[in-house]
């Protein structure tokens, strides 16, 4: 019996709550199955019962050695990993655009941090990683790394060809960790190629950004003799809550249910995809990023303001407040629609039709991006380093060749211009000013002020 079920029977039970949480389920909705670790709903610190039940049966979905559910996002995956596969003063490459939590677990753990840095195209979309680029980071550092963090998919839909680069660290006997917060949905269709579960040696999901999931939702994926299974029990009991929510464990229980099943979910899905690309050939102004269906997420939807007079931010807010369509998340040249196999022909044509009266009332013209190429990053002392040192604040505008204590991110998608332990270069102070100005959403000041070494 899965969970949904067992927490199905006990909501339509006689048994009166003496226990928590304090809403005694006698509000109506997601209260009634909202519990706390009582006899019959099993533990997820410990699973014996139906939650061992349905994890297994994620690892069997997956392909996996073992899964653990999570309620924590794929921060506590990222956190937990980190945590799991390597010990203090040990060396790790990560990706210069992973997100915060990979960099947090890095601060946490006392590591010794390196980077792989993908290329950027002209809308300072981050492409994914390649092997060469890995290699290239393994031979230049002074240390072999024990581990690589890899995001695939990134934000925008870019894959890493996860194949190769398995094989290339287990050749190396390098643990290779893969951030693939935005890929639960693959491998379930031909048309969504690269699922790293079952090649990576971990990997991290969140189920509820691309499958039928609550927020919060992900799961964490292990294939590998060479991680201790033991140590991610006790990681994620440090960073799991003590208290994890029954009504988020029920989406991941019924996610699964969806996911056995698959019925023609992603064959209407793919279809749907298809006809909204033919909106390529009608735009004038905008662009409909298009890459091979092995390179890029077909559902990821990046559309380009960069040879227009519009930028990112406008065609997002004109999309919002005219057409009443929300996007994921907007930049200087481009916003990015996401989808999943839950979306509707009927929001598909919505977007088509908004996008076309869009394009004809806008006219050609070009969208500074402030390329991230132009930062050179001059690593001064690691991350835990800085995070430890005393520190004062000042403004951004004088921070100029001091080290940085803090993140300063673009969010989303949350990956950093200034990293703790750098010092602060002009390029990324201009960078900050231009973000802010566009009005992208900048994390990590304080009403312009940032934290540096003392």
């Amino acid at each position: 019996m899965s969970l949904k079920k067992r927490l199905e029977n006990y909501k339509k039970s006689n048994m009166y709550p003496f226990h928590m949480p304090g809403h005694k389920r006698m509000l109506d909705g997601c209260y009634q199955i909202d519990m706390t670790e009582v006899e019959g709903v099993d533990d997820l610190h410990d699973p014996e019962d139906v939650i061992a039940l349905d994890e297994n049966r994620l690892a069997t979905l997956y392909g996996v050695d073992k899964a653990f559910m999570l309620v924590g996002g794929s921060t506590v995956g990222n956190l937990s990993a980190i945590y799991a596969c390597l010990m203090e003063n040990d060396y790790v490459l990560i990706q210069r655009n992973s997100h915060k939590s990979v960099y947090n677990g890095a601060t946490i753990r006392h590591l010794k941090v390196g980077y792989i840095n993908p290329k950027l195209d002209e809308n300072g979309i981050y492409k994914a990683a390649t092997l060469e680029e890995i290699k290239e980071s393994v031979v230049a550092a002074k240390t072999k790394p024990k581990a690589i963090v890899i995001t695939s998919p990134t934000y925008e839909g870019y894959y890493c060809n996860i194949e190769k680069i398995a094989e290339y660290c287990r050749s190396e006997n390098i643990i290779l960790i893969v951030d693939e917060a935005h890929g639960a949905h693959l491998g379930f269709h031909e048309s969504f190629p690269h699922q790293a579960a079952g090649k990576a040696d971990v990997v991290i999901t969140s189920l509820h950004k691309t499958l039928p999931c609550l927020t919060q939702t992900a799961a964490l994926l292990i294939s590998t003799n060479r991680v201790d299974i033991t140590g991610f029990r006790e990681a994620l009991d440090i960073f799991e809550t003590s208290s994890p929510s029954y009504v988020l464990m029920n989406s991941i229980s019924q996610c699964i249910d969806v996911m056995e099943d698959n019925r023609d979910y992603y064959d209407k899905y793919v279809d749907n995809l298809n006809d909204f690309y033919k909106i390529r050939g009608k735009l004038k102004h905008l662009e409909v990023i298009s890459e091979e269906a092995d390179k890029k997420d077909i559902g990821k939807l990046v559309i380009s303001t960069k040879h227009t007079n519009l930028s990112g931010v406008e065609l997002a807010k004109i999309l919002r407040e005219k057409y009443e369509i929300e996007t994921e998340l907007s930049s200087f040249s481009y916003v990015l629609a996401m989808t999943s196999f839950m979306d509707t022909k009927e929001g598909f044509e919505r977007l088509k039709k908004a996008l076309l009266e869009i394009d004809k009332a806008i006219t050609v013209g070009e969208i500074k991006v402030p390329i991230l190429y132009a930062v050179t990053p001059n690593k001064r002392m690691e991350l835990w380093e800085a995070k430890t040192s005393a520190v004062i604040e000042i403004p951004l505008e004088e921070s100029h060749g001091r080290i940085s204590s803090t993140m300063v991110c673009l969010y989303p998608p949350g990956a950093p211009v200034i990293v703790p332990g750098e010092e602060i270069s002009n390029q990324s102070i201009e960078i900050i000013n231009n973000a802010l100005k566009t009005g992208i959403h900048v994390t990590g000041l304080n009403k312009g002020r940032i934290c540096v070494v003392n």
